[in-house]
C-alpha cells in the first residue's frame, strides 16, 4: 500500500479548486448546449432529458394508436360493405394491411411532423420540445427521416438501447440523433418586459415637414412594440436596428425636416412618428366603428365649431 503524502494531496486539491473540477461536477451530466455561430454569437440551449422525451413519446404513441385504429375501422367498414371480408384469405389480407398501415403511420408521423413543423410532433409541442441540428440550424426533411428510420434500433428492448445511448453518447442523443447529427432541446418561453411610451414627453413631427402619407396601423404597432422593449438593447444596437425602418418611413412620409434626426437618432425619429400619427390612427379606428349617422353628427359639430371660431 503506497504511503500517504500530505504535500502531494494538498497540491492535487489546489489544482482541483483552481480549475473548478470538483468530484460532484465531474460526475454531473451537463444539460446545456452552447453553439457558436459563424458571427461569433453564442447560443445556449437546454437539452431535453429522457424523462420529458418519454412523456412526449407517450402522447405521440396515443395519437398514432388512435390514427391506426381509425384507419383499420374505416378499412374494415369499406371491405365489409364491398363483401370481401370472407374466409381466412380475407383475414390474412387484413392482417397484412394492418402492418402496412402501422409502418406508414409510424414512420410518416415522426418524419413529416418534425420536418414540416420546425422539429416538433404533437407530443413535443405539448412539452415544449424541438429537434434541431447540432449546429443549431432547423432540422431538414432528410435529417428527420434519417433519425426516425433508426428508431427501430433505438426501440429494441423497450427503448433500452436508445436510453443507454443517451447516457453514453452525451447530449442525450439516441442512435437516431447520432446518425442524423441532431439534438432535442427544450424551448424557453421568454417574456421580455416592456416599458410604456409616455406620449406627453415626445414632441410630434411638424405637419409642414410631412407629406400626405399616413403609416398603417401595423407599422405603428411595430414601432410601439420596438420602443416598449428599447431598454433591453444596447444604445448602438438599438439605433442600428431602428435605422432601417426610420429611413424607409422618412422616404414614404417625404420628410423634409432635420435629416440628422433620421440618421443619428432613428429611435427618436420613430418615437416622434408614433406620437404624430398615434392619435390620428385611433380616431380613424373609432370612426370605422361608428355608424354613418354618428359620423355625420360629428362632422356637423366640427363644422359648427369652425364657424364659431
Amino acid at each position: 500500500m503506497p504511503d500517504w503524502n500530505p504535500v502531494r494531496s494538498q497540491c492535487m486539491l489546489s489544482d482541483m479548486s483552481s480549475t473548478g473540477a470538483t468530484p460532484e461536477r465531474s460526475l454531473s451530466i451537463s444539460t446545456e448546449l452552447v453553439i457558436e455561430t459563424p458571427e461569433n454569437v453564442l447560443l445556449t440551449y437546454r437539452l431535453a432529458g429522457p424523462a420529458v422525451r418519454l412523456m412526449a413519446y407517450c402522447v405521440d404513441f396515443l395519437i398514432r394508436g388512435a390514427i391506426i385504429i381509425a384507419a383499420i375501422v374505416v378499412g374494415a367498414f369499406v371491405a365489409s360493405a364491398a363483401g370481401i371480408l370472407i374466409g381466412p384469405t380475407a383475414i390474412s389480407i387484413s392482417v397484412g394491411l394492418y402492418f402496412v398501415i402501422f409502418f406508414i403511420i409510424d414512420w410518416a408521423y415522426f418524419g413529416l411532423s418534425e420536418s414540416c413543423f420546425r422539429g416538433k410532433t404533437i407530443g413535443k409541442h405539448v412539452f415544449g420540445l424541438r429537434v434541431i441540428q447540432e449546429q443549431g440550424y432547423p432540422i431538414t426533411l432528410w435529417g428527420a427521416v434519417l433519425r426516425n428510420f433508426v428508431r427501430a434500433a433505438d426501440s429494441l428492448s423497450f427503448y433500452g438501447v436508445g436510453f443507454i445511448a443517451m447516457l453514453v453518447a452525451g447530449k442525450f442523443r439516441r442512435l437516431g440523433d447520432l446518425v442524423a447529427r441532431t439534438v432535442v432541446i427544450e424551448e424557453r418561453r421568454v417574456s421580455v418586459p416592456r416599458e410604456p411610451i409616455i406620449l406627453e414627453k415626445i414632441e410630434p413631427l411638424e405637419r409642414t415637414d410631412l407629406g400626405g402619407f399616413v403609416p398603417a396601423g401595423q407599422t405603428l404597432a411595430l414601432i410601439e412594440d420596438f420602443l416598449g422593449r428599447r431598454h433591453v438593447l444596447p444604445y448602438r444596437r438599438g439605433h442600428a436596428m431602428a435605422r432601417v425602418l426610420a429611413q424607409a418611413l422618412a422616404k414614404r412620409l417625404d420628410y423634409g425636416g432635420d435629416s440628422e434626426l433620421v440618421e443619428r437618432y432613428p429611435m427618436a425619429f420613430l418615437a416622434r412618428v408614433y406620437a404624430t400619427f398615434h392619435q390620428t390612427r385611433e380616431d380613424e379606428d373609432l370612426d370605422e366603428s361608428r355608424s354613418p349617422a354618428e359620423i355625420r353628427r360629428k362632422s356637423r359639430r366640427q363644422a359648427a365649431a369652425g364657424a364659431v371660431t
